[in-house]
């Protein structure tokens, strides 16, 4: 396939274990407010400050699981159980 840059190590895009640990890492940054976004507007009656994050935690949680079950299954050859998730 190729190649991305997360956090600001290069990763193969066909290895689901390096997208995993690269995402691990983003989202880390994300949670910290590493990665968040501010703006002030002013005028001279007011002044409003907004404070942003430019993701999706529950996307990226949903393509980490995803990713994580794609590596143990090619590391190990087997599709992960599903009964622990279900927790009966």
């Amino acid at each position: 396939m190729g190649t991305v840059k997360l956090g600001g190590v290069s990763i193969e895009l066909s290895d689901p274990c390096a997208l995993y640990q690269g995402l691990y890492i983003v989202k880390l940054k994300l949670i910290s407010g590493e990665m968040t976004g501010e703006y002030s507007i002013q005028s001279p009656v007011t002044r409003e400050e907004v404070v942003f994050s430019p993701a999706n935690l529950a996307a990226l949680d949903a393509e980490m699981t995803r990713l994580q079950a794609s590596c143990q299954q090619t590391t190990s050859g087997r599709r992960p159980s599903r009964r622990m998730k279900l927790r009966y």
